[in-house]
């Protein structure tokens, strides 16, 4: 029932994934392969009359067939045989095109729907770990969509035309034995789909965490080589493949000892077929023929048989490796990611905040911000300040709508942010973070981002205005040239540069700053909030850092301690004050 249901809901996903052409492409191979099925059944038949022909006939010379009939036969079989091939070539070819379309489109839409899924959703797993999961998702869909076609579609109708056929030429008799080993064979494949389910599963399970683990490495490659980690991480890794290898042993085992059954089947009800055929040939009830036609039905009865038990196991290998990709397509996407949100509406000018009594909390339940009630003027340079964990970070993330406030209310220029869509609202907010987030493409993609159409000529502008038009013409120039993974050919302060450039290239109208200097010296740091004045003229400006000495210009300083705002104002009333403040600055001058 359980796995049932799965193979419900991957249908109607395959469903949504089949355009027009595809649908008739798999349409025409579903015919191609019913008439495969119906040649193969047929053809025997003809090869019943060929021999029964010859025997009655006898050769006329070495070699020669006499009369109309063996030739006609003959020539009824060998056609048969060469259309059954010739509409399995096209089967193949039909299928081939369309399915590759068909994966194409589901991999498009779960990769969307991964994006789109809310940001807490992303912390609870690893890169890894969505990569195998949506390769064993399309892997099993693959296997859901070829077994459907090419076994469990033309194997039920050549066994239904052969069980037709088959009264129109035998007695009950042979209708029962086949009957008889076509009912053992399913008892014998569902129990094998059943174990092998069950493997699945665990292989499905091990495949994720192995792939988790080698992202892991990979993405932290410089804490590795730099503690001479390479030989523990790789015996991580290998701990990983070592179970895999064993669930992967067991699933094998459960398929061998399902095909040695299938085996003992298939012998005792050709043995029996045979032997009735034979006896009944040496009574004279049945001619020769009959007994090439029982072998031959009898053959292709024990393969579609066949076909359909390893492709119902298969489907349930299939349905077992799409469970956890299932999982993740059902979950929410975030709110407002639709379409009406493509092309959102901007504003001219900077944006006023207001937050009121908000308070967060992640998972553990422990409240990260508390009442938090600030008002932001629009225009105004505001600086968080606070010592590591005291919500600097969580804030920021709360105004790009990342998370949701456990309660209060944040308003942007009066507008409740939970009624602006999240495309809207980040299509007018840029976010520049501690880890400047580059891709491995050019640095005019990484300036341009998400912009297809940016012209050169902007994106040299917005490198000019952060002091970068010199150091990264080489790349600008050559496209081709790659930053390397998280702009890994950049220093620290280029890769920040860099991020503010594309920024700078939004055009704003609030402009975030997580901790951007925290990784550099003081000329890069100097360098990148020169930088950052220039992306954020026009814009309200937020900057979350602890080195107070770059914010003292701010228009207004925020104070937060264990998720409150504990001071606020400008940095000579803070001083002069003598508060929290004032203990920073002459700790952050020793």
């Amino acid at each position: 029932m359980h796995e049932g249901l799965h193979l419900w809901e991957a249908a109607r996903i395959l469903r949504k994934s089949l355009g027009r052409r595809d649908g008739a492409a798999l349409c025409g191979a579903a015919l191609c392969a019913l008439a495969v099925s119906g040649l193969a059944a047929a053809a025997p038949v003809a090869l019943k009359y060929l021999v029964d022909a010859v025997s009655e006939n006898g050769l006329a010379g070495p070699g020669v067939l006499t009369g109309p009939s063996p030739a006609l036969w003959l020539a009824a079989y060998a056609g048969a045989m060469l259309a059954g091939r010739l509409a399995g070539e096209a089967r193949s070819a039909l299928f081939g095109a369309a399915e590759q379309s068909i994966l194409r489109n589901l991999s498009r839409r779960a990769f969307a729907h991964v994006l789109a899924l809310p940001m807490n959703q992303h912390l609870k797993r690893s890169a890894g770990e969505v990569v195998q999961t949506l390769e064993n998702g399309l892997q099993g869909f693959r296997l859901i969509l070829q077994h459907g076609l090419f076994t469990l579609l033309p194997g039920l109708a050549e066994i239904a035309l052969m069980a037709v056929l088959m009264l129109q030429f035998f007695d009950a008799a042979f209708l029962g034995v086949f009957a008889l080993c076509a009912a053992a064979y399913c008892l014998v494949f569902a129990d094998g789909a059943r174990r092998i389910l069950q493997t699945s599963r665990a292989v499905s399970s091990t495949r994720i965490r192995a792939s988790a683990r080698l992202s892991d490495g990979l993405m932290n490659i410089e804490t590795v080589k730099a503690f001479s980690g390479e030989a523990r991480f790789a015996a991580l890794f290998d701990e990983a493949l070592a179970e895999t290898q064993g669930r992967w042993r067991r699933y094998y085992d459960a398929r061998l000892a399902n095909g040695v059954l299938a085996a003992l089947v298939f012998t005792g009800g050709l043995c029996a077929a045979l032997w009735m055929a034979a006896s009944r040939v040496q009574q004279g009830s049945m001619t020769a023929g009959d007994l090439v036609l029982i072998n031959a039905w009898m053959l292709q009865l024990v393969r579609p048989m066949e076909l359909l038990g390893y492709g119902l196991r298969d489907i349930g290998q299939g349905a077992a490796f799409i469970e956890k990709l299932q999982g993740l397509l059902r979950e929410p996407a975030e709110p407002g990611l639709g379409l009406a949100c493509a092309a959102p509406c901007r504003k001219d000018g900077p944006v006023s905040i207001d937050l009121e009594n908000v308070s967060f909390a992640y998972g553990d339940g422990r409240n990260v911000l508390e009442n938090v009630s600030i008002r932001i003027e629009a225009g105004q340079r505001v600086a968080l300040v606070g010592p590591s964990g005291s919500g600097k970070s969580t804030l920021i993330r709360l105004l790009m709508k990342f998370h949701e406030p456990d309660d209060g209310q944040i308003r942007f220029d009066g507008q409740p942010l939970p009624d602006i869509p999240a495309a809207r609202l980040r299509a007018q907010v840029a976010l520049v973070s501690q880890d400047a987030g580059l891709f491995n493409e050019s640095a005019a993609f990484n300036v341009a981002f998400p912009d297809a159409h940016a012209g050169m000529d902007r994106v040299h502008s917005a490198l000019e205005c952060v002091g970068l038009e010199g150091v990264l013409q080489r790349y600008i120039d050559k496209p081709g040239d790659l930053l390397g993974e998280g702009g890994a050919r950049l220093s620290g302060g280029e890769k920040q540069r860099v991020a503010i450039a594309r920024a700078l290239l939004r055009k704003p109208v609030l402009l975030l700053a997580d901790e951007p200097t925290s990784a550099l010296d003081a000329a890069s740091e100097a360098a990148v909030f020169k930088a950052l004045q220039a992306a954020g003229a026009g814009a309200t400006m937020i900057v979350a850092t602890h080195r107070l000495a770059s914010v003292t210009d701010a228009d207004l300083i925020l104070v937060m301690s264990g998720g409150r705002i504990v001071e606020s104002g400008r940095h000579e009333a803070l001083m002069s004050a003598g508060g929290v403040y004032a203990g920073m600055w002459k700790n952050d001058r020793l």
